[in-house]
């Protein structure tokens, strides 16, 4: 990547870097390791890439999700070393359970620190593709709504190759880079990704539970983190936080009608340690009119995730609540977040820094929602005993509060036998007697 030089003419550089996705695709090498910030998959450069299979060897491409650009094949192999980071896309999960592509396990906690301080160890960003605004008159472009570690990576590859899209959201904070900075752009159309937001009136009973029983965790005045799924959602939409007072937010993305409680004046973060008056994380807006809301807005303020999801930053905040999403608990507190048993079936994101952070946090408090039974009641996601080969992805010495739509268990400070049973009274009614019983017969002589 050329370094940042504000002494060229933007219009010249912009002419000199702009190419066809032809010429940009034919930019990477056999061997090279293709890295792709979340949501930044640029969709003219990469199809071409991918009809390149029969002359590139060996070319690694990591992301947090891939599409499937002809390329989920175990024959493919020779050419493409193919590595997501989450597995919340249907055909990427499938991928991964068919082994025809790789996992590579992301806690976006100094994600690059391997590549930064032991040489050698983990191989350089060949190529970063990014989508970008098209430059401003100062010749700077913008990574819109999802910076990601995109500005930052891009301090790091060799070759930076953007796509632009003039749909790309304007926004503040550290979501800029220079036409100075790219190697090449390639012209694009790109449209703004956003979804409206879900319909209240179709999440299930359990949510409403939940979502009560989280607003008795809510106080004025604290700085709050909500991580990605159905749970949160539904929380945020079924008024946890409504009523609140001057919430701060410290995240690393947003959940549908997030953003609208900073328009209703529920989130100031009047009282946030490390951003005060500013609503800070890494990704943010689900809706169109999220989009609209945080453009040009500096009040919304983008950070790479290499600040937002470090827990040291999280912790300076003194009453750090991160609540996040699980599929199973156990009576000694581990929690799964995107594996049941080693099946990956979603990603672990954010959610252990989150947790760690909270940990960390002076008064600070992790929650984890679930509800209490999947397959109709049938299956108690809060479960004895994890059989081999689970996935744990927060260790029990670090479980905090567990919120199901039957209560709040408060599991910090307590034996095993208390979380067992603190665990058991806010399971479903249907299996609390087999899980008291499996409790008796673990933990007791």
């Amino acid at each position: 990547m050329a370094r940042l030089d504000l002494t060229v003419d933007p219009k010249s550089e912009y002419e000199r870097k702009l190419m066809t996705a032809e010429q940009a695709a034919g930019l990477v090498e056999s061997g090279d390791l293709v890295w792709i910030p979340s949501t930044h998959t640029p969709p003219a450069i990469l199809g071409v890439l991918a009809t390149r299979e029969s002359e590139l060897r060996d070319v690694t491409i990591r992301s947090v999700a891939l599409p499937n650009m002809g390329w989920f094949r175990a024959d493919s192999a020779a050419a493409w070393n193919l590595q997501v980071q989450y597995a919340i896309v249907p055909d990427n999960r499938k991928a991964l359970a068919d082994r025809v592509i790789d996992c590579h396990p992301l806690a976006m906690i100094r994600e690059h620190k391997v590549r930064d301080t032991r040489p050698g160890e983990e191989r350089p960003i060949d190529d970063l593709l990014l989508v970008v605004s098209p430059p401003n008159p100062q010749g700077w472009v913008c990574v819109g709504n999802s910076v990601w570690d995109a500005v930052t990576s891009a301090r790091r590859a060799k070759r930076v190759i953007a796509e632009q899209s003039a749909a790309m959201p304007l926004t503040s904070g550290d979501s800029w880079l220079h036409l100075s900075q790219l190697d090449a752009i390639v012209p694009g159309d790109r449209p703004r990704l956003a979804l409206p937001d879900p319909d209240p009136a179709g999440f299930p009973a359990s949510d409403h539970g939940i979502a009560a029983n989280l607003k008795t965790l809510v106080k004025d005045g604290v700085t709050i983190q909500l991580g990605l799924g159905k749970r949160t959602t539904a929380a945020m939409m079924l008024g946890a936080f409504d009523g609140a007072n001057d919430l701060g937010y410290f995240g690393e993305l947003t959940v549908p009608g997030t953003i609208e409680r900073a328009r209703r004046g529920i989130i100031t973060s009047k009282y946030a340690e490390v951003h005060p008056n500013r609503f800070v994380s890494c990704n943010m807006g689900n809706s169109f009119e999220d989009m609209d809301t945080i453009e040009g807005n500096p009040f919304f303020e983008l950070a790479s995730y290499e600040h937002t999801n470090d827990p040291i930053v999280i912790a300076r905040h003194d009453d750090m609540l991160a609540i996040n999403c699980a599929l199973a608990v156990d009576l000694t507190g581990q929690i799964a977040v995107y594996a049941l048993g080693p099946f990956v079936y979603t990603g672990l994101g954010g959610q252990l820094a989150f947790h760690l952070g909270a940990f960390l946090s002076k008064r600070g408090r992790a929650v984890t929602l679930i509800p209490s039974s999947a397959k109709g009641g049938k299956i108690s996601t809060i479960v004895p005993q994890f059989g081999p080969g689970q996935i744990v992805s927060i260790p029990r010495e670090l479980a905090d509060t567990i919120v199901t739509e039957h209560g709040v268990a408060h599991l910090l400070g307590k034996g095993v036998r208390e979380r067992a049973e603190a665990l058991c009274a806010v399971a479903h009614p249907d299996h609390r007697d087999w899980l008291r019983s499996e409790a008796r017969r673990l933990f007791h002589p």
